[in-house]
């Protein structure tokens, strides 16, 4: 007969210290307010410590829990090459973490490489159902910034969000306050709360609704419907232990939390060839399909994705009425619709694909998060959340009927490139090239968008500034000062920080970081810009201090030129296919992209800091494909007949059901395949239909 080990654990120290010497060891010794209430409650036989549960540390003691300040937790010694993301569903209560990951154009953190997986978001439901939770940091997959330029980020890179783990902003180290939040909530349950608990595998389904629901963020009750309270990463600054500890020892059996358990009914079915193109067995849309957490990839070209969830096997422990609510956690509520009966069991989901979204950290995100709550009049559970994930390399356009119009599937990168954080020097850079005045056609653009109060505002903020990032520049290299110039580097950030936040001027409403802003949306929506400015362009171009002006810009031009929205004539003048006046939405952002390269390389070279490639996609999950698709429909029925698709300065038509028209949309059409070409692109080639078979006359 096998022995689990935490039952082996147990044995072993009751027979050397003995059952009284077991018990009388403290849950922590810790020496802060926690502790002692900890300590306290434990001694007065109200809260359960931590005998039942287990530590499992999987990255070979990088990150290691201080073990020694918890006698009573059990710990897994797992075997030396056991590293990585947890593999295995441990039998016990166990709280673990793993401070590995790798970058972001790799494979990225432990988190998204489990989660693009559809086995390992059922491996970890299986865990986060078996009272098993660990605990990853993010590093360099949930961070301000677009394609890790100028010491920025990628933005958010997780295709879900899931609550069958935690994920820590940050890299090495990270996950620490996790784990002891998470160990001093167990700890702190009542005795026959956390024994009913773990028998009912309830255990991290209501560690996670109390983490969540005592995040520093959340100030409401209705906060907790939001994102501020189910972010897919955390900060760490943002945990309030005590708060927590007093939650879960408040917690009687009657006061816990119901488990909200999903299944999809049915759904939008799309295909491949048809609503999406991608090589021969791609990448699931489907990543997840578990009870407490379903998602999406969003790359089909339906007008919106329609789901029936049922919700009627939600767990509530003790026999009462249940309020079910689902919330847009993150997202625009304008593409969600959310449809369901008062006191009903299933819920209809409408889903369009929307643009990128910034959340309130500042992080670029490419994804919808909408949440599942139970409400059983004594708690609320934590949230079941079904994503759906656009891919950042594509852009969607609909017609004033709802309709797609228009398909991107290698889309600019639309960051300005300006500093990731508030407090970065090059602010002050950028308030004096916003505020010289010349005669240039940086200054009269400048001159058309702001107001002389505008303009004269940031010239004051500068002014105000410039002495502060002078001292530190003087002595910023200087060995025997560093510690003057980290005192001066902080004075400088916090001065920048709050000008950021002030009002440009007196007779603006908006604040410096606004103005900054407007100026450089008015210039990157300016469609025309490059069309009525070739030649001052070019010659900007040339003498930029950025080596690769000239060929970034003609690579910008040369796609959409490509792509059918500009044509260059024999003289060199570049020119839009269609009359300006009847660009498409489509075609105007693919001019928006132009834009931002001229921003960041010709007109603000100086001091904006942008990369000029696509939007990062990961590979894992599509193949590049460097075309645009128009779509068709019949003007009277309002039908989908098909698409135009443009690539390589040609055309290709397609029928609504993805078949090649090589004659014309009233040619016959013929199938086709996506393969690989030698730059590592999709492409199609036609697969003419094999000759009907006669048989022979004898």
């Amino acid at each position: 007969m096998l022995i689990p080990p935490t039952a082996c654990l147990c044995l072993l120290a009751f027979l050397t210290l003995g059952l009284s010497d077991v018990l009388a060891q403290p849950v922590t010794t810790r020496t802060d307010k926690v502790a002692e209430l900890l300590n306290d409650w434990f001694a007065k036989g109200t809260a359960a410590g931590l005998q039942a549960i287990t530590y499992e540390n999987r990255d070979g003691q990088h990150s290691p829990l201080n073990t020694a300040q918890y006698p009573q937790l059990q710990v897994f010694k797992g075997a030396e090459n056991e590293k990585g993301a947890a593999t295995l569903v441990r039998p016990q209560p166990t709280l673990g973490n793993c401070s590995m990951a790798s970058g972001a154009t790799q494979m990225g953190c432990l988190p998204r490489i489990i989660t693009m997986d559809p086995g390992g978001n059922l491996f970890l439901a299986k865990q986060y159902l078996s009272n098993n939770l660990f605990i990853y940091p993010e590093h360099q997959d949930y961070d301000i910034g677009a394609n890790g330029q100028g010491g920025g980020g990628y933005g958010d890179l997780l295709p879900l969000n899931t609550p069958c783990l935690l994920i820590s902003q940050g890299s090495s180290f990270t996950d620490q306050p996790f784990l002891k939040a998470l160990l001093s909530a167990t700890a702190a349950f009542p005795p026959d709360t956390q024994k009913l608990l773990i028998e009912k595998r309830l255990l991290m389904p209501t560690l996670q609704s109390i983490f969540r629901r005592s995040n520093t963020a959340v100030q409401t009750p209705e906060d907790y419907f939001t994102g501020k309270a189910h972010p897919p990463v955390f900060d760490g600054a943002q945990i309030d232990e005590e708060k927590m500890v007093r939650i879960a020892h408040d917690m009687t059996p009657a006061k816990i939390p119901p488990l909200v358990l999903l299944r999809v009914i049915e759904e939008t079915k799309i295909e491949p060839g048809k609503n999406f193109f991608e090589l021969a067995n791609p990448h699931p849309w489907k990543l997840s399909d578990t009870p407490v957490s379903i998602a999406r990839i969003l790359r089909g070209n339906e007008a919106e994705h329609g789901m029936l969830i049922g919700f009627d096997k939600t767990m509530n422990l003790f026999k009462a009425p249940l309020q079910m609510r689902a919330v847009v956690l993150q997202g625009d509520p304008r593409f969600v619709h959310i449809e369901s009966e008062p006191g009903g069991d299933v819920m209809r989901l409408r889903i369009r694909w929307e643009p990128p979204v910034i959340t309130a950290t500042g992080i670029r995100s490419h994804r919808i998060d909408i949440g599942i709550f139970a409400d059983n009049g004594s708690s609320i559970s934590a949230p079941a959340i079904i994503s759906f994930y656009m891919l950042p390399n594509e852009m969607h356009f609909y017609d004033e009927k709802g309709r797609v119009s228009e398909i991107h599937y290698q889309t600019h990168n639309p960051d300005f490139g300006l500093p990731v954080t508030e407090t970065d020097p090059r602010w002050v850079k950028i308030l004096l090239a916003f505020s010289m005045k010349d005669t240039n056609l940086r200054s009269r653009l400048l001159d058309q968008i702001l107001t002389p109060d505008e303009r004269g505002g940031l010239q004051q903020h500068y002014v105000v500034l410039k002495p502060l990032l002078d001292a530190f520049t003087a002595i910023e290299n200087a060995d025997k000062r560093k510690d003057e110039a980290a005192q001066l580097r902080a004075k400088l950030g916090e001065a920048i920080s709050s000008a950021l936040k002030k009002k440009v001027a007196e007779k603006s409403d908006l604040t410096v970081r606004a103005t900054i802003d407007k100026v450089l949306t008015a210039i990157a929506s300016f469609h025309p810009f490059y069309l009525g400015s070739q030649r001052e362009l070019d010659a900007l171009a040339a003498a930029s201090p950025k080596s690769t002006a000239v060929a970034d810009v003609r690579a910008e031009l040369h796609h959409l030129i490509m792509q059918g929205v500009l044509v260059e004539q024999a003289s060199g003048q570049i020119d839009t296919m269609s009359p300006p006046e009847k660009l498409s939405l489509g075609e105007r952002y693919m001019l928006r992209g132009l834009n931002l390269t001229l921003l960041s390389q010709v007109l603000f070279p100086d001091i904006l800091d942008r990369s000029t490639a696509p939007a990062y996609v990961s590979p894992r999950l599509t193949t590049l494909k460097q075309w645009r698709d128009v779509y068709r429909y019949d003007p009277d029925s309002g039908a989908l007949k098909g698409w135009i698709r443009y690539a390589d300065s040609r055309i290709a038509n397609f029928d609504a059901e993805g078949r090649l028209l090589p004659d014309g949309p009233q040619g016959k059409s013929i199938p086709v395949l996506y393969v690989m070409n030698e730059k590592g692109m999709l492409t199609w080639r036609p697969q003419p239909e094999p000759a009907p078979v006669t048989s022979s006359s004898k």
